[in-house]
Order: structure tokens, then sequence, then C-alpha cells
């Protein structure tokens, strides 16, 4: 067990935050912000960013150490896989359990919601070529030549990660998901085969209720989408420890440069991975 998830589970969820929090700025000043230079080289060299690619991104702007603004680096990301390539963000407008929000009655405006998840997602949410699909809970914000495709029928499923939605569909063009100043504790995509498999998952990771979103389009018009929410049993799990055991580093790697933390996943073989663990009883929920 990690120093981490040993914290995690010995203090209240509030100071774990605060420690980590401290932690954080500690290690920023002991290393030197990167560069565009230095940032590019781990796109490229690390990560595997390429010319063409379709690239999921999870990212924290407050732990990844560099010495320029967070559109350049939105900027930089764009440049790298180029016309033929697409950028996909998480883009949830709230950072508090689903079901909660969907009990609270608000609306989630397609247009003018902010993203909750960091600065680089709103910086995507904003630019003039951005795609926003239409969740209650999951909205997914995507730039580049399949942004529509990824985005539409989002709504069509009581399933956030389900098949209609952009977890799955990057699948088809095989979608890396990477992170930038964020560990394996952040990867969404998890929550696809989840969903996919539904009622032969071996751990209940949806609630019984279908619960109605409001969602406002653009044109004004508001419109009521299905949808689950997460089960409260999904908050005790270990990813990095899944990872550790049971996904090879071809599939999924981790590590840090210059103090930050970074990850690459390949979304198809990870996604084929997960659901053959858990037809074998395995999954992020009972990690020995």
């Amino acid at each position: 067990m990690t120093l981490s998830k040993l914290l995690y589970n010995l203090v209240p969820k509030k100071v774990f935050l605060q420690i980590r929090q401290k932690f954080y700025v500690y290690r920023k000043k002991m290393h030197k912000p990167l560069t565009v230079d230095q940032m590019k080289y781990v796109l490229i060299n690390k990560l595997h960013v390429e010319s063409g690619n379709m690239v999921f991104v999870h990212s924290s702007m407050d732990f990844l150490n560099i010495d320029f603004p967070t559109h350049k680096l939105l900027n930089l990301l764009l440049e790298l896989v180029g016309d033929e390539g697409t950028l996909i963000f998480p883009a949830w407008h709230f950072n508090y359990r689903a079901e909660d929000y969907l009990n609270s009655d608000k609306v989630f405006d397609l247009q003018r919601s902010p993203s909750a998840m960091g600065l680089l997602s709103e910086f995507a949410r904003r630019n003039k070529m951005a795609f926003r699909s239409i969740h209650p809970t999951t909205s997914i914000v995507a730039i580049g030549k399949h942004a529509r495709e990824l985005t539409e029928d989002h709504q069509n499923s009581i399933y956030p990660c389900g098949e209609k939605s952009p977890y799955y569909k990057m699948m088809k063009y095989d979608a890396k998901i990477i992170g930038l100043g964020v560990t394996a504790h952040f990867v969404s995509f998890l929550h696809c085969p989840e969903d996919v498999l539904n009622t032969q998952f071996p751990f209940k990771t949806r609630t019984e209720k279908v619960f109605v979103g409001k969602v406002k389009l653009p044109d004004g018009e508001c419109i009521e989408v299905k949808t689950l929410a997460a089960s409260s049993n999904i908050g005790n799990r270990d990813i990095p420890g899944f990872f550790k055991k049971y996904v090879s580093t071809g599939m999924m790697n981790s590590f840090k440069f210059k103090g930050n933390s970074f990850y690459v996943a390949f979304s198809k073989p990870l996604f084929d991975r997960v659901v053959e663990l858990a037809k074998s009883g395995i999954t992020i929920y009972n990690v020995n």
C-alpha cells in the first residue's frame, strides 16, 4: 500500500486533501517549472502524442508545474495532433456526487456551464471549434476532426460511459488517454467497461434509480435527459494498485518527470483487459 493510500484510509478526506495540497506545493518548490520545450518532449517522447492521434486528456494545472500559461499548453496539444487529430476533455460542471447534483434539480447549460474538471478543460470548452456532449453529469468536450461524431448521442443512453458515450466511441480511433499533472487515480475511462458490461459487471457501480437531468441547449430549449448515477459503493477503490497488479505497462504507464506526475493509457487494449478481468471477478474495487 502506498503512503498516499494509507493516509487516505487513516485521516478524514478533508485532511487528506490539505496534506496532498501542501505536498504538491512543496514539490513545486523542489523542481524548476517545465518549459514549453520540456513539455513538448514529454508529450512526444513519453506520452507518445503524434499527428492524427485522438487523445483524451485528464489534467490538473494546480499540480502541473510549468512556466507558461494554460492556453499555450492547449495550443501545443492541438499543434501536435494536427488537423487530422482530436482532443477530448472531461467537462463535468460540478465536482461532487452525481446523485446529489441530480437531486438538486439544477439545470446544466450546455453552452455556459463552466467545466469543473480543471483549467485546461475549461480552456478547451471555450475553444470556438469545441463540441460538448449533451449529458447532465458526464459532459465531454472534444476539438478536432471527429469531435462532432464523438459527442453526439451521449444523451441517448442511461449509462453515462456506455456505448453511446465518447468514452466508448473513441476506441474506434485507438485513442490514447493521458494524464498531465495527475496520477493514475484519475482514469475515468475505467467506468466505460463497467457501463458496457452493466449487469454483468461483478460490482454494483450504478444506482437502481434512473434520474432525469435538465439540460439547456444553445437555442434556449430545455430538455430532460435520463441517466443513472454513480453508486455510493465506488468510493472504495484502488486504481493504481489495480494497474500495478493486473495491467501491463504496454497498456498503461505512469511516471514522473522533474517532479510532475504523468500517465499514458491505450484505450482499446485497456478496455479489453478490464473486461477480461471483470469476467473473472477482478475489479478496481477488490484489489488485494
